[in-house]
Parts: C-alpha cells; sequence; structure tokens
C-alpha cells in the first residue's frame, strides 16, 4: 500500500505556498486575468522566485529544494488554487528542465539547472509543437498532431548545430533564459531522428513573432517563437544522437501528475468559492428551497476533486520510487482535468449569472480548467 506522507518541512513548505497563493499571487493573477497577457509580468515568478518554487524539483546540489514529485504536485495544487497561470509557469520550467535531469551530461546540469533556482527569477520553456493550418468549420474530428511530420530541423554542421524552423504555444516562452527544442534531422523524419537540444534565447536568430493572448491562464505568457540558421554548440544536444523521441515521451510521463494536480486546485478554488457563496446567501440552510440541490451538488464536488488528488497522488509517488507511472500519469492527468472542468461548470450553475461575468473568480476557474484541456 502506497503511503502518501510528507515530511515535517514539506507539510510547512506547503501551507506558506498556500498562504502565498490565496494572498499575492491571486491578487496578482486576477489582475493579470482581466489585462490578458500581451506582456511579460514578473511579479509572479518573482514571489515564487524568492521561495525557490521555480523549480522545485532540482537537487540540492544545483541550488534546488530537491523536492520529490508528490511534494510539488501538492505546491503546484496550492498554486494553481490561487491562479492557474501561476502554476503553469512553475511546471513550463519543469517541463524543460526534465530531459537535463534524465540525459543532459553534468556540464549541461551545472550550466541550466542552476539558473531556475536563483532569487532573482528565471524561467525556461519547451519548443515542441508546430504551427497548423487553420481548423476546417465542418471537420468532425480533431485534427492529430503528428510528432514524426515536424519540419523544424537541427542538423550537425561541425561541432556546432544549425536549428530551423516555427514553433508554437511556448509558454514562458518570451521571459525564457534558454529552451528545449525539439527538431529531427534533416535528412529523416524517423522517430530515430528526433532530437532536443539546449538553446539560450539570447541566441542569434530565435525571434520572438507573435505573442498569443489565450482564454485562461493569462499569467503564464505564451508566444510564438522562431528559428532561424540558429547555430548552438554540438555539447548543447540532449542525451544521445536520435533520443529526443523517448526524452520527450518520459518528459510527458513523468510530468502529466502535475498538470493533473493544477486540475485538483482550480476544482478547488472553484468549489470552495461555490460553497462561500452558497453559505453566505443562505443556499444550506434547510428551509431554502435550493438547499437539497445545492448540498448534493457540493457533496458530488467535494467527492471529485478528493478522488482527483488521490490519482494524482498515486502517480506522484509511482514517479518518485521510478515505478511504472506511464499508466497512472496518464489517468491522474486524465481524470483530474476533467474534473477541474465539472467543478468549475458546477461552481458558476451555483453561483448563478454572477459567475459568468468578466471578472468573476468563477468566471477565470472556468476558463483556466478549459486551458487543461489542450
Amino acid at each position: 500500500m502506497a503511503a502518501f506522507t510528507l515530511s515535517k518541512e514539506e507539510n510547512q513548505l506547503i501551507r506558506q505556498v498556500h498562504e502565498l497563493a490565496t494572498g499575492k499571487i491571486a491578487e496578482r493573477g486576477a489582475y493579470l486575468d482581466t489585462i490578458g497577457d500581451d506582456n511579460v509580468d514578473w511579479q509572479i515568478p518573482q514571489l515564487l522566485a524568492k521561495m525557490n518554487l521555480l523549480a522545485p524539483i532540482i537537487p540540492k546540489e544545483y541550488g534546488g529544494r530537491g523536492l520529490g514529485m508528490l511534494a510539488t504536485s501538492h505546491i503546484v495544487e496550492e498554486l494553481a488554487a490561487g491562479c492557474a497561470g501561476a502554476a503553469a509557469i512553475a511546471v513550463m520550467n519543469i517541463y524543460a528542465l526534465t530531459p537535463v535531469l534524465i540525459a543532459g551530461s553534468e556540464e549541461q546540469k551545472k550550466e541550466f539547472l542552476p539558473i531556475l533556482c536563483m532569487e532573482r527569477p528565471h524561467l525556461a520553456c519547451t519548443a515542441i509543437s508546430e504551427t497548423t493550418s487553420e481548423v476546417d468549420l465542418d471537420r468532425r474530428e480533431r485534427p492529430h498532431e503528428d510528432i514524426t511530420r515536424i519540419t523544424t530541423t537541427a542538423a550537425v554542421d561541425g561541432d556546432q548545430i544549425i536549428i530551423n524552423g516555427t514553433k508554437d504555444f511556448i509558454m514562458n516562452g518570451a521571459a525564457a533564459d534558454y529552451v528545449v527544442v525539439f527538431a529531427r534531422s534533416k535528412e529523416s523524419k524517423q522517430k530515430s531522428k528526433l532530437q532536443m537540444n539546449l538553446v539560450p534565447t539570447k541566441t542569434p536568430g530565435v525571434e520572438i513573432v507573435r505573442v498569443l493572448n489565450k482564454i485562461g491562464m493569462r499569467s503564464c505568457h505564451t508566444v510564438q517563437m522562431d528559428f532561424n540558421n540558429v547555430s548552438i554548440p554540438l555539447e548543447y544536444k540532449i542525451g544521445r544522437s536520435g533520443g529526443g523521441y523517448f526524452l520527450l515521451t518520459q518528459t510527458f510521463d513523468r510530468n502529466l501528475p502535475l498538470i493533473g494536480a493544477a486540475g485538483v486546485g482550480i476544482a478547488r478554488g472553484a468549489y470552495e468559492l461555490a460553497l462561500n457563496v452558497a453559505r453566505s446567501n443562505e443556499m444550506l440552510n434547510r428551509q431554502s428551497p435550493t438547499h437539497k440541490y445545492v448540498s448534493s451538488v457540493l457533496a458530488d464536488m467535494s467527492t471529485e476533486i478528493d478522488a482527483a488528488r488521490l490519482t494524482v497522488m498515486r502517480a506522484a509517488y509511482f514517479v518518485d520510487i521510478d515505478e511504472n507511472y506511464s499508466r497512472v500519469a496518464y489517468m491522474a492527468k486524465l481524470y483530474a482535468t476533467q474534473v477541474a472542468r465539472r467543478v468549475a461548470f458546477q461552481a458558476v450553475d451555483i453561483i448563478g449569472r454572477m459567475g459568468f461575468t468578466v471578472g468573476h473568480p468563477a468566471e477565470k476557474y472556468l476558463r483556466d480548467a478549459q486551458m487543461l484541456s489542450m
């Protein structure tokens, strides 16, 4: 039987994150949500950096907190309950550094990991997805992204790697110090020729070509990025040649519990909001005509949130003990994100018409929950 226990220090840290998330982070996140995500805002990263929470899984020898996935999932849940965009900032950092932790050289770890642990905030990102043509509205099926059809290339030229291509939907992109670029060999589109490479964003040829204004998670700035004859040292290739596809699947499998944790946080925030509104409006008064309905829905919401949290904790625990975690990680992400969407909608249903107005916290939870389906 798995024991989902945390140390005294980890529990204390989670309480501190809860106070931070429900206070300053929630306040700043609500403001950024109203103005959109056209510009990079550093206030939330600064708050996280002061507590060394921009990438808490980084081992202590590289300046990080050295937390396991279980403790990190709790932190992500707390952040998402305050502002899902704040959670996304930290999760995107973790996605970017995971390939380095798994297959990076010691030199790469010493160069790129400590950056994310400084008191002055630094961010990282991954460039995986690519632009697709406009979706035909008459199509009944959602277009599938075929990872073997990516067009971004990484060609070896002596002791350099030359990268060309355009990547889409890069969260943290405009604010990142480095980006992990997923590319293929110029000669082949086979999975065995895919590669991950570390690219400092100040490298000539790296250009932000478009800012993406999202419906949710607006605290996490998102862009489209061009790589035009970007030249990096051969030493910035992560892992063995052609090992990119394996690294990508490992990166997803290991970090999917964090997406699930964000879903639990969003659901919990929406539930607590609905509960407070129901109490203040006396919907839970036995004399109220809506008492039976509202109490039943709130009970269902609470039950689903607890169940989702348990699936996330199990997946995170399996990652920590290096058990076969792929299946449970996908289950955790799938179920927890579904719960987030259901609970956010139910919260708006309980709150009523005010919950559908722009700027209301319930409306933000609804949009943030939908972002998890991407």
